[in-house]
């Protein structure tokens, strides 16, 4: 009969301890002492079997969230414990900490997420792509050329069409015409048409040229037959 009270106070003991507690839960205890070990893997087990007795325990999500951050390397479950840590304590004096270790979480998540290879197409799916990609290449470099070209003829058109205008000037029979080039001087143009550049004065007076410097490029002489 002593034996049986004494156990049964015993049992209430500890049941009391680790209702009022969280800390000293045997589970917890249990999951401290491996943690310490180095023994992760057995910590998490005693730690999550005493979040299943007490699934509203602050420090139980607090000490599983640590764990999988600095232990396991499982940012996603650190994260939920994390949160979950949060939503039963929000006036935890620890929160502002805790909030820079969520942040943290979600960022080594975020980079494991990014870090994960995408499938590697099939061969054949490999090559018919590259092949697409050259053929849309060739199409591109051929339309812009087009495009170029046609940018150049209309930049022609509309030079040409600002150029002044310069007069006509009738001919008479046996006369020919000639515009004016680059470069040219009436002795030039004398020597193209007569064989002479001495015949440069038949030009001048045909057009009214007071001097060989008075020609502009574009004008039109006109050049009277050979006496």
């Amino acid at each position: 009969m002593k034996y049986g009270l004494l156990f049964a106070i015993l049992l209430l003991f500890a049941t009391g301890c680790g209702q009022g507690d969280p800390a000293r839960h045997p589970m917890m205890l249990k999951g401290d002492q491996y943690r310490k070990e180095g023994n992760f893997e057995l910590a998490e087990k005693f730690y999550l079997k005493f979040v299943e007795q007490r699934p509203d325990s602050a420090l139980g999500h607090r000490t599983l969230a640590t764990l999988y951050d600095e232990s396991l390397a499982d940012p996603a479950a650190a994260l939920y414990h994390y949160n979950m840590f949060l939503r039963l304590d929000p006036h935890s004096p620890d929160r502002e900490l805790i909030e820079g270790y969520r942040r943290l979480a979600r960022a080594k998540l975020l980079r494991a997420l990014t870090r994960e290879e995408l499938p590697t197409p099939p061969d054949d799916e490999l090559a018919m792509l590259r092949k697409e990609n050259k053929v849309l290449r060739d199409r591109l470099d051929s339309l812009k050329r087009l495009l170029l070209n046609q940018q150049r003829a209309i930049a022609q058109l509309k030079s040409a069409a600002a150029a002044p205008q310069l007069p006509l000037v009738p001919q008479v029979p046996g006369e020919r015409s000639y515009t004016v080039q680059p470069g040219d001087t009436p002795g030039k143009i004398a020597r193209q048409f007569y064989g002479s550049a001495n015949k440069y004065r038949i030009i001048m007076e045909a057009n009214n040229l007071g001097s060989s410097t008075g020609l502009r490029v574009g004008q039109v002489l006109k050049i009277p037959a050979s006496e």
